[in-house]
């Protein structure tokens, strides 16, 4: 099946939706502004380090002071072996990090002092020594791309990715020249911050975005925005030659993501019920425990339906990105081979996740037990909030999901040039969503209505 990558500005920066087949598989965000963590750098200070829980909670600029684990403090360190966390760091002291998990409930960021600097063909790992490779490659290639990597760049910390077998040694090192540069540039910038917060001397949004897509190979990237298409096609040219990779510049009316099957598949990825292709369908429950999915046959063969339900599930866990334990409900098996079946189909399905994911073996009741590390925000947590109304298990857009909807009828003309909003949504786009709206340039000033219902606006 064909993979495409679709990309859209959301005002905040730019989202990519790659389909495999017309399905979607992952959403992309890479926000050029805005209070994502993960993968964020950090000017950091530790405020306290805690023998008990035996890690540090340092201040990152955030409301929130984030959480640095003890064995994510060995590379700030200059040490491997495991070592009591006050030996690792001290109250006071500055360093870099970097976000590897949003706040949730109540709970600060995690961070780590291992900082990668990801490129297309390489990662750079500037506390770390030596190559590595990944580890999903088969054997001999991942013996020949190691000792290629230990020719170019000797004891150096690198990780060659697998788009690197399709990069010839100068692309290599120019990328890992670049990388190095960068990193010189973050040490300045921290060394001379005054505070704690984000440092700038990151990469474009653009080059950002590509770069985490082109792990899944997409054959064609389609772009409704001209300018956009047009830095897209230079940047293609300049990081994936020979790919072989085709932009495509929607003609139709509306984003990208209207003119293609994502906002359908994204619409239906927010809600708590997916069918199952030949019938029968997926209930997904989010909640503070776990994540729990029930599977329903529809009258259909339960091994039928639970190998239809697998590979689904799969899909549902990366789109949704789901982490935690999840804990799937399939339809009761009676005999040990179509456990073990199910089991070997789940495995394969869950096989080019971006995500090392745990699978324990199915109970005598049909439950199956899932782990997945938590990285970045949900689907969920990013457009949709729990209904103001019912205070139940509905959804309505979240903040953020309205203020990308008004950010792209605010570039379209005519111009607007009176707008009220709910105080909700209007304290939104003074506070997170203030760097996006003065990128409109001239914005209307917002009139704030305390009889719209929460996330509302309107144009006057």
């Amino acid at each position: 099946m064909t993979r495409t990558l679709v990309i859209d500005s959301t005002g905040f920066g730019l989202r990519g939706a790659v389909l495999d087949g017309g399905r979607l598989i992952e959403l992309l965000d890479v926000d050029s502004h805005g209070d994502a963590v993960t993968d964020t750098l950090f000017a950091a200070r530790v405020d306290k380090v805690d023998k008990p829980l035996a890690a540090a909670f340092v201040e990152i600029g955030a409301a929130e002071r984030a959480f640095l684990a003890a064995k994510d403090a060995r590379a700030v360190a200059g040490v491997e072996e495991r070592l009591p966390v006050d030996r690792l760091l001290h109250e006071g002291q500055k360093l870099i990090v970097q976000g590897v998990r949003e706040p949730v409930e109540g709970k600060g960021s995690r961070v780590t002092s291992d900082i990668k600097l990801f490129g297309f063909g390489l990662i750079l790992r500037p506390m770390s020594r030596g190559v590595e490779v990944p580890v999903r490659l088969p054997e001999r290639q991942r013996e020949a791309l190691a000792r290629r990597g230990q020719t170019l760049f000797g004891e150096a910390g690198v990780t060659l990715r697998r788009a690197a077998a399709s990069l010839d040694d100068e692309a290599l090192r120019r990328e890992h020249a670049a990388l190095s540069q960068r990193w010189a540039q973050i040490e300045r910038e921290a060394r001379d911050a005054r505070r704690p917060g984000r440092l700038a001397a990151d990469e474009p949004a653009l080059e950002r975005l590509l770069r985490r897509a082109a792990e899944m190979a997409p054959e064609r990237i389609a772009v409704a925005d001209h300018a956009l298409a047009l830095a897209t096609e230079r940047l293609v040219e300049q990081r994936l030659a020979g790919s072989g990779v085709a932009v495509e510049r929607l003609t139709g009316h509306g984003p990208a993501f209207e003119q293609t099957p994502v906002a359908a598949e994204l619409e239906l990825a927010l809600g708590r019920d997916v069918p199952l292709e030949g019938g029968g369908r997926l209930r997904i429950e989010e909640t503070a425990a776990c994540v729990a999915i029930d599977v329903d046959g529809g009258n259909r063969a339960a091994l039928d339906a639970d190998l239809a339900a697998a590979a689904e599930v799969a899909r549902q866990v990366r789109l949704r990105n789901l982490g935690g334990t999840i804990v799937v409900d399939f339809i009761d098996l009676p005999t040990r081979p179509q456990r073990q079946r199910l089991e070997e189909a789940l495995k394969k399905a869950f096989r080019d996740d971006p995500q090392p994911v745990q699978l324990y073996p199915m109970s005598p009741l049909g439950l199956v037990q899932l782990s997945r590390p938590r990285r970045g925000r949900t689907l969920a947590a990013l457009l949709a909030r729990p209904c103001a109304s019912c205070l139940g298990s509905g959804r309505q857009p979240s903040l953020r999901a309205v203020a990308e909807q008004l950010l792209a009828r605010m570039r379209q003309n005519p111009p607007v040039t009176r707008l009220a909003a709910a105080p909700d949504l209007a304290r939104y786009l003074q506070t997170e969503a203030a760097v996006a709206w003065a990128g409109l340039g001239a914005a209307p000033a917002v009139e704030i209505d305390a009889g719209l219902p929460a996330g509302a606006w309107t144009i006057r």
